[in-house]
Formats: structure tokens, C-alpha cells, sequence
């Protein structure tokens, strides 16, 4: 059974994970910002009024465009047992959303999932994210956490869990439901270099775990 100090070490950890995370990902945001903005300017004053004004909306379009989307899978190891990692999943933390909930403003636990209120833009704007843990018809999974944001969807994770003795052998099959353009690559890019820490510092082994980036089809 952990120790109390065990258990402030590894909030220690966490905590300095999701620090750098925030750090990182609002300076990569405000710097496409910057860049962006730059661009539109030097075409607003580098071409004829209405041509660098028609090139500015261009630009500031192209980067908003929903463009990419993502999917992969993954393979984790954790000694809680299958039922402590179900509700992990279904409460207010769940482990493959760490990047989410860990920045989010405020959490509420509903009967079947949770909700985050995330914001952004100096919190000029919001965005409520919502979970729910639901069963799995076909065989495949156990079962599967489903994410809408803003009443969308956003993602699936079907997972599979497998009790082997001391340990729980977690299998994620993540299937994306949106869409997001070039302003959100730096984000979603800067969430993947720490998302393996933050699930360590959860308790989580990473076996092995594969995220692709594609283009819309």
C-alpha cells in the first residue's frame, strides 16, 4: 500500500508535469498567434489595400480550416485492479484525458461520466467538455468513454482491460471524432510530448502507445 509520502511525491510529479504542459502549450499558442498575425500584417502593408486585405482574410481562413484529425492506439499497465481502472475512467479523472481535465477550470462527476469547463483566450472563451462510460455491443472492447465538446463529438476510446494477477493490462483503441486546423497543431503537438509523463505520474506504465495525425478526408 503506497505511503503517504509516496502519494505526495507522485502529485508532486503530476503537478510539475501538467506545469510545463500549460507553460509550454499557451507559449506555442500565443506564438502561432503572434505568427499568424504577423503574416496578415505584412500583407496588408506590402500589397494594394484590398488585395493585402483579401490575402490577411486568406490567411487568417486557412488557419482556422479543420484540416487534421487523429486516432491510434495504446497499451498501459497499472497495478489497480480492472474495477479501480473502470472508474477511473468513468469519474472525473479519466486517465486518457489527463491533458484536459488537469487544466480545466472546474469538474462534475454525473452518473455515467464527468464534465470540464476548459477555457482559452485569456478565458475570453469556454468550452464544456463531457464524458460517458457506456457498454460495448460487439465484443472487440469492455467498453468505451465517449467525449463531446460543446455538445459535439469529439472522440471515442474503446478499452479493453485484462486482469493479470498484480497487474491490469489496459488496451485503447482511440477513434476521433474531430476535426482541427493548422492554429491547433502546435497544441495538440506539445500535448503529445507530455502526455506519456502525465500518465506515468498517474500510476500508469506505457507500454506502448501509437497516435497518428492525418489529413481530413
Amino acid at each position: 500500500m503506497p505511503s503517504m509520502s509516496d502519494s505526495d511525491a507522485a502529485t508532486e510529479k503530476f503537478d510539475t508535469v501538467v506545469t510545463r504542459y500549460r507553460r509550454v502549450e499557451r507559449a506555442a499558442s500565443w506564438a502561432t498567434a503572434l505568427f499568424v498575425g504577423l503574416v496578415a500584417a505584412e500583407l496588408i502593408f506590402s500589397l494594394p489595400l484590398w488585395q493585402g486585405l483579401l490575402g490577411a482574410v486568406a490567411v487568417l481562413a486557412v488557419f482556422r480550416v479543420p484540416l487534421f484529425t487523429t486516432g491510434g492506439t495504446a497499451r498501459l499497465r497499472t497495478t489497480a485492479t480492472p474495477t479501480a481502472v473502470r472508474d477511473a475512467f468513468s469519474g472525473a479523472h479519466p486517465p486518457v484525458l489527463v491533458m484536459q481535465w488537469a487544466v480545466a477550470e472546474e469538474h462534475t462527476t454525473t452518473a455515467d461520466g464527468a464534465t470540464f469547463e476548459l477555457s482559452y483566450l485569456l478565458r475570453l472563451r469556454s468550452i464544456t467538455m463531457s464524458t460517458t462510460v457506456a457498454e460495448t455491443p460487439a465484443a472487440e472492447t469492455d467498453f468505451e468513454l465517449r467525449v463531446t465538446a460543446g455538445d459535439k463529438p469529439w472522440g471515442t476510446y474503446g478499452v479493453t482491460l485484462t486482469d493479470e494477477a498484480d497487474e491490469t493490462l489496459i488496451e485503447i483503441d482511440v477513434r476521433s471524432d474531430r476535426r482541427f486546423g493548422l492554429r491547433g497543431l502546435p497544441s495538440w503537438l506539445v500535448a503529445q510530448r507530455y502526455y506519456d509523463a502525465a500518465l506515468t505520474a498517474q500510476g500508469y506504465t506505457v507500454c506502448t502507445r501509437d497516435r497518428s495525425l492525418s489529413l481530413r478526408r
